[in-house]
């Protein structure tokens, strides 16, 4: 299933990155490296072929990412980064923000917010966006995907986040593509899983992935869905 921009949003796969039993990180936070070098370097190469890379404030305050498309050679152009920040806490030492002569930033929050100098050479370009009506509380992502749309042409873009927010795009019937690198590892029922809950009480209620590609990178395999919610 792939929803065009006819629909008023871009083309959204949701990028994974987990062990074999679907965790993000160990017990107490750990998750620098779950996957090896050769699967990081492929999430390189899908930045740079997408319009924009967007994440969460929870994943910036607790990896402080950079997401630009890191290769050699350096791609010409380089995906808008997208921040969802409801509150505004973005930090001003950021990696986001300390690299905007690398590549756009585009920051989304609820309310207003004092102006950011930016550590490059391009502005830091600040929406507000409502708040969302349902489920956690975050941005209407509805909104930020018109916004995208509308304003910066953006018809293709990947999300990089924690489980509240990969789960609220998958929830909300935003996403068309699942990215899955998993490593050969256990981390264990108390390590953070990559989804929060999905309310699904019968099998009959289950989300239906629809595999498309198996590809091995070292010793990690990522694994592509279309999704369809049933």
């Amino acid at each position: 299933m792939t929803i065009e921009v006819a629909l008023h949003r871009p083309t959204i796969t949701l990028k994974l990155a987990t062990s074999l039993d679907a965790r993000i990180a160990t017990v107490t936070g750990a998750s620098k490296w779950i996957t090896g070098p050769q699967s990081r370097a492929e999430v390189h190469r899908m930045r740079a072929a997408h319009d924009a890379v967007l994440t969460g404030i929870g994943t910036v305050l607790a990896d402080d990412p950079e997401l630009t498309a890191r290769l050699e050679p350096m791609p010409a152009r380089q995906p808008w980064r997208v921040v969802l920040d409801r509150q505004g806490r973005l930090p001003l030492d950021s990696k986001l923000i300390q690299t905007t002569d690398r590549a756009g930033l585009i920051w989304c929050t609820a309310s207003e917010v004092a102006a950011v100098a930016p550590g490059g050479g391009r502005p830091i370009h600040h929406h507000r966006v409502g708040a969302s009506k349902a489920g956690p509380k975050g941005l209407d992502l509805h909104e930020v995907l018109r916004l995208l749309t509308d304003t910066y042409d953006i018809k293709t873009l990947m999300v990089e986040a924690g489980p509240i927010l990969a789960t609220a795009f998958l929830r909300a019937g935003l996403v068309d593509q699942i990215a899955w690198f998993r490593a050969p590892l256990l981390l264990g029922g108390d390590g953070r899983s990559v989804f929060d809950s999905l309310d699904v009480e019968e099998l009959s209620q289950a989300w239906v992935l629809h595999q498309t590609d198996h590809i091995r990178f070292g010793r990690d395999v990522l694994d592509r869905f279309d999704v369809s919610p049933t």
